[in-house]
């Protein structure tokens, strides 16, 4: 079920390496600054950055039709917990295809997701958080 605004202890905005929350299975990210919206979501990080797929698995096809990702489309910045910090960021859609496969190869590895068995029918988006510009 979504939630509202996320709590938690403000993390820093320079983070110079994710390993500290590679073994998290999941986060809560939280868009729509303005009327806060929260779901948990995977990651993963790679080096200094940290990345937020839609659904590889379920739910609409189409990531379009998830509230989230509307969201992250009117408005990019969003807020992600990770433990009990709290990071904010800016939701940048991958659009390069080297760094697309790279990090979807690396979502595949953590969640344990069978390349061979991708849906077709899927369309997997994928958003860098990178780190909010003053």
């Amino acid at each position: 079920m979504p939630g509202g605004r996320l709590s938690g202890e403000v993390g820093p905005q320079d983070v110079p390496d994710w390993d500290f929350v590679a073994d998290r299975m999941t986060a809560q990210l939280e868009t729509r600054p303005t009327d806060p919206y929260s779901v948990n979501t995977w990651f993963v990080a790679l080096g200094t950055n940290l990345y937020v797929p839609t659904s590889m698995i379920r739910g609409p096809k189409n990531p379009s039709e998830r509230s989230w990702v509307s969201h992250i489309e009117e408005n990019a910045v969003v807020r992600i917990r990770l433990g009990e910090r709290v990071y904010g960021r800016v939701a940048g859609r991958v659009y390069d295809s080297a760094e697309y496969e790279r990090v979807r190869d690396a979502l595949e590895v953590k969640y344990k997701l069978d390349r061979s068995k991708r849906d077709s029918e899927r369309e997997v988006w994928i958003f860098r958080l990178d780190v909010q510009s003053d």
